[in-house]
């Protein structure tokens, strides 16, 4: 892999996802509770109501074209499937899937076995969340795969509602040609993110400079609005692009005092 260059693209990832929650505000806070949870492993092969929640009936950001809708949230194969359909949802042409859980989870190791999607103007991420619909500063750490590019993965994060510049590395393969481990490793001191438990970018400082809010994991896939450099135009091709999820897993850090 070769090292990661700076981007502001990465940065924008994190603004969507922050942007996104903040309108659906207190619906999502009374919804998902506000408990805390602990090391867990888990094959997506079924739909687990007492760890997730697909999301339904809301819009995302300003960079996103799709609303969630719960049944592009499925389950095939054995793995999660999260789709953009044509199917209109809310006020949006498109319909597009996010799976989050309903607890917070704090400092450790975290693992997702994805296969993304190779297509102009999508987006297939990885997001640990919280914010003001949650009572809490905006803290947030991102990956994602463009679909203009699924060689290369996205990288940023933000803390205290202050997003930071974010990297891009060359992920050496095709992120839509299989399956893969993203990752990230996220103490009070840094944050270390991995792809096949490999480092491939970190970033250091006091905990008031990173994020330190326990969030919820988000794993979404939608379609871009607009025309830009980052994600280009999305066109519906005719059929429904499809984001493969396989397993999430999260080991806390035994410094962590959440439970």
């Amino acid at each position: 892999m070769r090292m990661p260059r700076r981007t502001r693209s990465a940065a924008l990832i994190a603004a969507g996802v922050g942007a996104a929650l903040a309108v659906a505000g207190p619906v999502l806070a009374d919804s998902w509770g506000s408990h805390y949870g602990s090391s867990f492993r888990e094959t997506l092969s079924s739909f687990e109501g007492s760890r997730w929640v697909r999301s339904d009936g809301w819009r995302g950001s300003g960079y996103i074209s799709c609303s969630w809708n719960r049944w592009n949230a499925a389950f095939q194969d054995g793995h999660l499937a999260l789709s953009v359909t044509d199917q209109p949802s809310g006020r949006d042409r498109y319909s597009c899937g996010e799976y989050s859980t309903h607890r917070f989870y704090g400092y450790g190791s975290y693992a997702v076995s994805l296969k993304a999607v190779k297509a102009e103007g999508v987006m297939t991420a990885v997001s640990h969340y919280t914010g003001p619909p949650f009572n809490d500063p905006w803290d947030e750490i991102t990956m994602g795969i463009a679909g203009k590019d699924p060689t290369k993965l996205e990288i940023s994060y933000v803390a205290n509602s202050v997003a930071q510049r974010g990297a891009v590395v060359d992920l050496g393969f095709d992120a839509s040609k299989g399956f893969h481990s993203y990752g990230f490793d996220w103490k009070p001191d840094g944050i270390v993110w991995t792809v096949d438990g490999k480092p491939v970018h970190r970033v250091s400082g006091k905990p008031e400079e990173l994020p330190r809010m326990p969030g919820r994991l988000m794993l979404r896939f939608w379609s871009a609005a607009g025309d830009t450099e980052w994600l280009h135009r999305f066109t519906y091709p005719g059929h429904p692009l499809t984001a493969e999820i396989a397993s999430v897993s999260f080991r806390e850090d035994p410094a962590n005092l959440s439970n």
